[in-house]
């Protein structure tokens, strides 16, 4: 599965995290998610995204980077911060 960020009306970056509007709504999102965003600026997998985030915060303590990569894309997709990308 591909996904992209949802173009945002307008962002606020601060201390890694970023307060972004979308329809309507602002929404507050970490430093995690907010990597994630600016990764899928371009349509990306979520085993690109994995590889972000260890690059940015190192692997996770249990070593399941791609598991819980996909746990925080769903929710982004849920709040939609992010969509999915049909062709990749």
């Amino acid at each position: 599965m591909s996904v992209r960020a949802v173009p945002a009306h307008d962002e606020l970056h601060r201390e890694g995290e970023s307060l972004v509007l979308v329809d309507g709504q602002v929404h507050r999102v970490s430093a995690l998610g907010t990597v994630l965003r600016e990764r899928a600026a371009v349509p990306a997998t979520v085993e690109e995204l994995a590889e972000a985030l260890v690059e940015v915060f190192g692997p996770p303590p249990d070593g399941n980077a791609l598991g819980m990569t996909g746990e925080a894309v769903q929710v982004l997709l849920d709040a939609g911060l992010l969509e999915t990308v049909d062709g990749r």
